[in-house]
């Protein structure tokens, strides 16, 4: 795990929000993206759960095997492994407003929340309920933000730091 990293979890979607505004106050990044990409790939992803992904999903033979086994090993686990490699139309955009992707990613939450179904198929994992996918985006918001640490914490750190090296 990325050193500087948070370690978060959200019970439900509504969690998401105040933690992505505290954020917007001050942070600093620790991964290879930007805050406004991290909230961009999160509006899509759940943007793409109510509204179709945009590819086909995997074969039937992967989603059973391998997706079955990310999936369980996702809710076991409540993480997702750092640095695994996706598909390039799934990165975020390259630039951003972060406060227009804080919004959007609001927005997005909102339109999962007021859904009642049918949901797409996630590419790989297949076919997941509401619930289901409560709790995947959940884990999933969970490790993109992480990667956003408040400049309070940041700066505690950095005391800390300091204290253990004298």
């Amino acid at each position: 795990m990325t050193r500087s990293r948070r370690t978060l979890r959200f019970s439900s979607l509504q969690d998401v929000m105040p933690d992505v505004q505290h954020l917007l106050a001050g942070h600093r990044t620790v991964g290879r993206w930007s805050f406004a990409q991290i909230c961009n790939h999160l509006a899509a992803s759940i943007t793409w759960s109510v509204e179709g992904f945009p590819d086909r999903p995997a074969p039937w033979l992967v989603r059973i095997t391998v997706g079955n086994l990310v999936w369980q090993l996702m809710r076991r686990t409540g993480r997702i492994a750092e640095r695994v490699r996706i598909p390039e139309k799934y990165l975020p955009m390259s630039a951003g407003n972060a406060l227009q992707e804080v919004q959007a990613l609001h927005a997005a939450i909102q339109h999962f929340t007021l859904t009642t179904g049918p949901f797409a198929p996630h590419p790989i994992v297949g076919r997941l309920n509401s619930e289901q996918w409560q709790r995947f985006h959940c884990i999933h918001c969970a490790h993109h933000l992480s990667f956003a640490v408040p400049f309070e914490e940041v700066a505690k750190k950095e005391v800390n730091q300091r204290k253990a090296h004298r």
